[in-house]
């Protein structure tokens, strides 16, 4: 089934080699394990994983990945997010600094910058440069962070002796659950096929960077053929259109022209050269060896991209989790050879939960349909035409928010209030819109429960739109910068399972927040909690 080319498996034992070697012997730190901090806290962020991933294929994951968190951690079965639409740059924010978009201000991927009147990504920095990666995929930092996180307070309270590494093929993943003093945050770049960082970090690449680079496994991976793992027919389905027969993607067909790597992306292998870039930091860095807790965070990002080009429980998804099980339970593995379970905290969240496919809405009779922002947006511009005479009335939408054009707006002196009810009102009148609310409104109340509590949660008063839209259950919209077909997802329901040092074993059922999860191991580890989170500290995981 497998024709993946002897050389990786080779180049990767050399790998495991040097990490067995440098690592072999007792299990080290001194400090009391009753009473110390752990050598080493392991975040773990899968992208867009439903919590039922779990259980859907939990029979069909081995033993060492899911399964061991699951059995041996304490798991948080009813995880949610506070706020409606979640992208995956607040995910990391909020995961990391204990706060909502309201508070930590990462509201989307990107947002309009209305000083700049430019839309800004949530990483970007035109101040720093690439640092052994392509120019224009360096300019990254956490500049656009509210709020510091875990790891700022953690090297805050031990004088800068912890450190904090991040690693993601996503830049806004690395950057942003790093915070603002991580010692380096790492993500892959898609024109060299390598591991590279920004100025804001580093100077230049350490060696065994360059070692590992320079290996240039992105290569061997994408002269595979991805078929399944497992027997196809043990695959679930939910579909009755999904075809029966399994898959075979020949990855060197499907890559793009200009021989970039951005196809790795979107493949299982995508994860495992994740993992196993980490597991050569950890050694490298002689994480945990210096009795000091540090910390690494891992994002597995290909899960996501494989849920939006295959669709959410197509069998190329089921593979890639099952794959993932088995990165999951190398990385484990190693941590509790090398640390001993009782050295190492790790937990496993996601950045954002999504939805039930379209198709599936529809075998169940829920309507559906797309929502196109540029007709809208078009249509809205004549009518405010119509309203106010002809102008530029729209700066800019995105992730449902509208941005209206305030100078444009003044100078015409119309009440910005005004425009803002008129705009809501007109919008409110689109099938598959289920409501609009205004920033005046946000503003001006405060929202205790309900869809206007979670809007207001994700809402920034610097960043976010003058009106915004949510729409029905199944629908999806068009991006307007990519004009690709996005599924609105306002699923909140994400796993949370802690594993290793003093987290016992259990399911809890009770509602958690992710904001939660910041808080909690701030207290685990005896640090300061970020100075933004609003979430509460998990009782069961506290003595």
């Amino acid at each position: 089934m497998f024709s993946d080319g002897y050389s990786v498996l080779a180049l990767r034992v050399v790998f495991i080699i040097v990490i067995t070697l440098q690592f072999s012997g007792p299990v080290f730190g001194s400090r009391d394990s009753e009473n110390s901090k752990p050598d080493l806290v392991v975040g773990i962020v899968v992208e867009k994983m439903r919590y039922d991933y779990l259980t859907r294929l939990h029979d069909q994951f081995g033993g060492n990945g899911f399964r061991r968190l699951l059995s041996e951690g304490s798991t948080f079965s009813n995880t949610r997010y506070d706020y409606l639409v979640n992208q995956s740059s607040s995910g990391y924010a909020t995961i990391f600094t204990g706060a909502n978009p309201s508070a930590h201000g990462v509201i989307s991927d990107h947002w309009y910058d209305r000083l700049r009147n430019d839309v800004r990504p949530a990483v970007y920095n035109e101040d720093v440069v690439a640092v052994g990666g392509s120019y224009s995929n360096g300019r990254r930092s956490p500049s656009g962070l509210m709020s510091g996180t875990i790891g700022d307070e953690l090297r805050l309270s031990s004088d800068m002796r912890s450190r904090v590494y991040t690693v993601s093929m996503s830049d806004a993943a690395a950057v942003l659950s790093g915070g603002f003093s991580a010692n380096a945050a790492w993500w892959f770049d898609d024109v060299s096929g390598m591991w590279m960082s920004s100025s804001y970090y580093i100077d230049s690449l350490p060696p065994w960077v360059d070692d590992f680079n320079s290996a240039m496994l992105p290569a061997t991976y994408l002269d595979r053929v991805w078929e399944p793992s497992k027997d196809i027919s043990s695959y679930f389905r939910i579909d009755k259109t999904e075809v029966a027969g399994g898959f075979s993607h020949e990855l060197k067909r499907m890559r793009r022209r200009g021989d970039d790597f951005s196809l790795l992306r979107s493949t299982p292998w995508g994860n495992t050269f994740t993992k196993d870039f980490a597991l050569n930091l950890i050694v490298n860095e002689q994480l945990g060896k210096r009795n000091n807790t540090d910390m690494i965070v891992v994002g597995f990002s290909a899960t996501a991209l494989i849920d939006s080009q295959y669709g959410t429980f197509s069998n190329e998804v089921q593979d890639a989790y099952l794959r993932l099980d088995q990165d999951i339970a190398h990385l484990l593995d190693f941590l509790d050879e090398n640390y001993g379970k009782s050295r190492v905290l790790v937990f496993l969240t996601a950045d954002r939960a999504v939805s039930y496919p379209g198709t599936y809405n529809n075998s169940a009779r829920i309507p559906g349909g797309i929502f196109s922002p540029g007709m809208a947006m078009s249509l809205l511009r004549s009518y405010l035409n119509v309203s106010y005479g002809q102008g530029d009335w729209i700066s800019f939408y995105n992730a449902g928010m509208v941005y209206l054009n305030h100078i444009f707006i003044e100078d015409n002196k119309i009440p910005l209030n005004e425009i803002q009810d008129r705009t809501a009102r007109f919008l409110n009148q689109f099938s598959g819109v289920a409501g609009t609310v205004t920033e005046d409104v946000l503003r001006s109340n405060y929202f205790s429960s309900g869809i206007l509590s979670r809007i207001q949660s994700g809402y920034h008063p610097k960043r976010s739109g003058d009106v915004m839209l949510y729409l029905r259950q199944g629908w999806s919209e068009r991006n307007v910068l990519d004009d690709q077909l996005t599924t609105i997802s306002y699923d909140q329901h994400v796993p949370l399972i802690f594993y290793g040092w003093k987290t016992g074993n259990g399911i809890y059922r009770r509602e958690v927040g992710v904001t939660d999860i910041a808080p909690t191991i701030s207290l685990m580890l005896n640090i300061p909690i970020p100075p933004f989170a609003t979430g509460r500290p998990i009782p069961e995981l506290l003595p």
